[in-house]
């Protein structure tokens, strides 16, 4: 009888361990197919931020404490404008594997309007950029992606625009063909208030990398704006913010033109 009743136990706890596991894995299948839905909203003609962040949050909601998964999701949240989420994400991610993403995580500082600890994140990332090229551990072409990503981020968030400048003309001294880096030179000149130089170096950006990037209309909008084409700029801003709902500037600066544009003709 004992032998009996032992082999009922271990049924028992084979069949609630079996559950846990059908559980964990339809939880595993739900989320990355939420995962899959909100790179294909990203991706659709006209994304819908509500649906984007809803496919989000439930792949959050399933593998929050799966920090490989997670890793996918931050530079989505990020992308959505859900700063706190993608910082977390980062977060959890480095510390599965080691790398410390202070460059994202300074970028989404930066756009929390929490400049001190963000150009703390900043600073941290190009020093340990430095000290890796100068050992060798990254090349100079890897580099240039860590300056380029810092003057941006300083860039986008008009401080030390400076020393942002700086970072992504160094950037594209290295890489002169990279469509980035010269997206991010333009928008340094931008906050620089060098309109025409920015329309020159974002003109050649968008050249390079199409007319349906979100963020080369946007810059592109916002330099035709300031330099009064102001039809251009706002097909362009409108076209930035189909692709991309979540730019608030862009939204912002739409409604401020609207103010200022010509009514239209009338036969």
């Amino acid at each position: 009888m004992r032998g009996i009743a032992l082999f009922a136990s271990a049924c028992a706890v084979l069949a609630l361990g079996g559950c846990g596991l059908v559980q964990d894995m339809r939880a595993e299948y739900v989320a990355n197919r939420a995962l899959r839905k909100a790179t294909e909203e990203l991706g659709s003609k006209a994304p819908r931020l509500d649906r984007l962040r809803a496919h989000l949050d439930l792949a959050y909601r399933l593998r929050r404490q799966d920090p490989a998964f997670l890793a996918r999701l931050a530079p989505l949240y990020q992308t959505a404008g859900g700063y706190e989420k993608a910082i977390r994400c980062y977060e959890a991610a480095a510390r599965l594997d080691g790398q410390p993403r202070d460059g994202e995580i300074g970028f989404c500082l930066l756009k929390l309007g929490k400049t001190k600890s963000g150009l703390e994140r900043i600073e941290r990332a190009l020093k340990q950029g430095s000290d890796d090229l100068a050992a060798r551990r990254i090349t100079p072409l890897e580099y240039s992606g860590i300056l380029n990503d810092a003057g941006y981020a300083l860039a986008d968030a008009d401080v030390r625009v400076g020393d942002a400048f700086e970072m992504v003309t160094e950037a594209v001294q290295i890489a002169p063909l990279l469509p980035a880096y010269i997206d991010s030179l333009g928008w340094a000149y931008y906050r620089r208030g060098e309109y025409r130089d920015a329309a020159f170096h974002l003109e050649q950006a968008a050249r390079l990398i199409g007319r349906r990037d979100a963020e080369v209309l946007w810059h592109l909008g916002a330099v035709h704006a300031r330099l009064g084409k102001l039809r251009r700029a706002e097909s362009e801003l409108r076209q930035a913010l189909r692709l991309d709902p979540a730019n608030a500037e862009a939204e912002e600066m739409l409604r401020d033109m609207r103010r200022e544009l010509p009514p239209p003709a009338t036969a």
